[in-house]
C-alpha cells in the first residue's frame, strides 16, 4: 500500500518551515517595496499553514530579496479560485498563481493529463514524469498557444478518501457523493471509480460534511489535516488514486521582462522551492498518518483494492478524454525506466 501513496521512507525535518500568520492584502497594510525593487505577486488557494506555502512560498521571498524581487504572496484565496488565478496571469492581472493541472486543461487540453487517476504509482514516478521530456513538451506548446507557461510543478501530495465508511473496493463507492474540486476531470475519474462526484470549494467541505450535504471527500493527508476533516469524518482508506502536483504558472511575458540576473534568481528560487514543498509534504504524510493511527483520530483503512480501482481507470479513463494516448504514453516510457532500473 505504501507505492500506493507514494510515501517513502524519507526523514526530513520541518525547522525551517515555521507556521505563518495569514497575509493582509488590504492595500493600507501592504508595505511599500525597497527603491528599485521588483514586485510580484505570488497567489494560491491554500492555507498559510500549508506546505505548499510554508515551505514553498515564504521561503522564496528571501531568497528574492537579494536579487531585488520582492514578491508579495496571496495564499487562502484571496484572489480567487484556481480557475481565476490562472486567468488572471493569462490577462497579466497577476505575475504567478498555482493550479492543478484540471484547471490549465480548460487552457490546454493535454495539460490536464497529469490529473489522470492512477497515472503515478508514487513520488518517485510523480517526480521522473514530471520533470522529464514528455510533459515538458506539453508545457512548451500550451505557452506557444495560450501564453500560460508552467514554470515548475511541485508534489501537492497523494490523494485519499475520507468517508463515514470504509473504502475498500468500488462497490463501496456505489450510491456515495464525494466531493470534488470543480473540474470535469474529477467526475469523470469517479464517475468510472464507482462514485457520485460531487463539486465544492474546499472552504465549504468542512460544513458539507457535518451537514451530510456530502458523504465524503478525497485529498491529500496534509490537506486533511489541516482542514480538520477528521473531526467530521470516521475513516480515511488508502485509496492513493491520484498521486498529485500543483503547477507553478506564469507567463513567458513576465518572464523576459525581467532582468536576466532576476529571471536567473526566480528560476533558481522555485527549483529550491519545489524540492522543499516535496520533503516537506512527504513528511508530513508519514507523521500525520503515523498519528492518526497512534491516536485513533480518524480510523486508518490500509485493505484497499487499488489494483481494482486501477483496472477501472485503465480500462475506461483513455477512451473518455482527449489526452488518452499521452496518459498511456507517460506510463508506457516510466514503465520502460523501472524495467532499466
Amino acid at each position: 500500500m505504501s507505492a500506493a501513496l507514494g510515501i517513502g521512507a524519507v526523514a526530513i525535518a520541518l525547522s525551517g518551515c515555521s507556521l505563518l500568520e495569514p497575509v493582509d492584502v488590504a492595500p493600507d497594510e501592504v508595505a511599500a517595496p525597497e527603491p528599485g525593487a521588483r514586485v510580484l505577486r505570488f497567489a494560491n488557494g491554500y492555507e498559510p499553514s500549508h506546505p505548499v506555502n510554508r515551505c514553498g512560498v515564504e521561503p522564496m521571498k528571501e531568497q528574492l530579496a537579494a536579487a531585488g524581487i520582492d514578491l508579495r504572496s496571496y495564499p487562502a484565496g484571496q484572489l480567487g479560485s484556481e480557475a481565476a488565478l490562472v486567468e488572471q496571469v493569462a490577462t497579466g492581472a497577476l505575475d504567478i498563481g498555482i493550479a492543478g493541472g484540471s484547471f490549465l486543461g480548460e487552457w490546454y487540453e493535454d495539460a490536464a493529463v497529469v490529473d489522470g487517476a492512477y497515472l503515478f504509482r508514487d513520488v518517485d514516478e510523480f517526480d521522473e514524469a514530471t520533470t522529464g521530456p514528455a510533459l515538458a513538451e506539453v508545457y512548451d506548446r500550451m505557452a506557444e498557444e495560450t501564453g500560460l507557461r508552467v514554470a515548475s510543478y511541485w508534489y501537492y501530495g497523494t490523494r485519499l478518501i475520507t468517508a463515514d465508511k470504509p473504502v475498500t473496493a468500488p462497490e463501496d463507492l456505489r450510491g456515495l457523493k464525494i466531493r470534488t474540486p470543480d473540474a470535469p476531470l474529477y467526475l469523470i475519474n469517479f464517475g468510472i471509480m464507482g462514485a457520485t462526484a460531487t463539486p465544492m470549494a474546499l472552504s465549504e467541505v468542512y460544513l458539507g460534511l457535518q451537514q451530510n450535504a456530502i458523504d465524503a471527500q478525497e485529498n491529500p493527508i496534509p490537506t486533511i489535516a489541516s482542514s480538520n476533516f477528521q473531526e467530521v469524518q470516521e475513516y480515511v482508506s488508502l485509496t492513493g488514486h491520484m498521486v498529485q502536483g500543483v503547477q507553478i504558472v506564469t507567463t513567458d511575458r513576465l518572464l523576459e521582462s525581467l532582468e536576466p540576473a532576476q529571471r536567473e534568481a526566480l528560476e533558481s528560487a522555485i527549483e529550491t522551492a519545489r524540492l522543499s514543498v516535496r520533503d516537506c509534504i512527504v513528511d508530513e504524510e508519514q507523521q500525520i498518518l503515523a498519528e492518526w493511527k497512534d491516536t485513533g483520530a480518524i480510523d486508518v483503512v490500509e485493505d484497499v483494492d487499488v489494483d481494482a480501482f486501477q483496472q477501472r481507470i485503465a480500462a475506461e479513463l483513455p477512451s473518455q478524454v482527449p489526452w488518452g494516448d499521452l496518459y498511456l504514453q507517460i506510463q508506457e516510457d516510466l514503465a520502460a525506466e523501472n524495467e532499466e532500473q
